[in-house]
């Protein structure tokens, strides 16, 4: 817990993943996935997702194969975009309700903001303009592109800190996956396991300071701000 604390205090960076971490999409990526799939007339279960495709991060490859699926995991891909483009574009989506009071928080430390995720930047811009979320509170935004491989690699994690001249051991990252914190422990970032109850229950031997729900995160950062 002291650790915890101190890396609290002592943090320059943080770096939010987006997806089920900053926002509340993932049943919209689930929703999309659902509807690509049936293209190909195969059903997946909700029950399921989460604990692949968020978690482990190769939920297509894991369903195509499982059930000996004759689609290609590149067309799943392209049409689970196109629909999840379409679900967020409709609106509205949330970020959690404690995202911005944290973000601030972290702000007033003196610490930079900013999202580094597997998303495309077209994706997460879109999602927080819908959700009324301020683009100016945010120091930077990272996505997916076809320079950087996705997690678990720490490309994306690396690139950002770059970008923000920062070194990543003066950075926290937060995130939900296992996949996540691979990407965050290949990058030698701190991290924090955010729980939601998508991941209720799913497990992890990665390395993290704390597992921590959205709102005891908040507590503990206003606990900070008050000594």
């Amino acid at each position: 817990m002291q650790q915890f604390f101190s890396s609290l205090i002592t943090a320059k960076c943080f770096l939010w993943d987006f997806d089920g971490c900053f926002a509340d999409t993932e049943r919209l990526h689930f929703l999309a996935y659902r509807s690509a799939f049936a293209e190909f007339g195969h059903v997946i279960q909700e029950s399921d997702y989460y604990s692949t495709f968020t978690h482990l991060g190769d939920g297509t490859r894991r369903e195509i194969v499982i059930y000996g699926l004759k689609i290609a995991e590149e067309e799943v891909s392209r049409l689970k975009n196109q629909r999840y483009l379409e679900l967020i574009r409709k609106g509205p989506v949330e970020c959690f309700t404690e995202t911005l009071p944290l973000v601030r928080l972290m702000r007033s430390r003196g610490a930079k903001v900013a999202i580094a995720s597997n998303s495309s930047e077209e994706e997460i811009r879109t999602v927080l303009t819908t959700s009324g979320f301020p683009l100016n509170e945010l120091d930077l935004i990272v996505g997916k592109n076809a320079e950087l491989r996705k997690k678990p690699a720490p490309d994306i994690f690396l690139h950002a800190l770059k970008l923000l001249a920062l070194a990543p051991e003066t950075a926290i990252v937060l995130e939900d996956s296992n996949r996540g914190l691979m990407a965050a422990a290949a990058a030698k970032c701190k991290a924090l396991w955010m729980k939601t109850p998508n991941n209720e229950g799913l497990e992890t031997s990665e390395p993290h300071l704390q597992a921590i729900s959205h709102s005891e995160l908040l507590a503990a950062m206003q606990n900070l701000s008050s000594v």
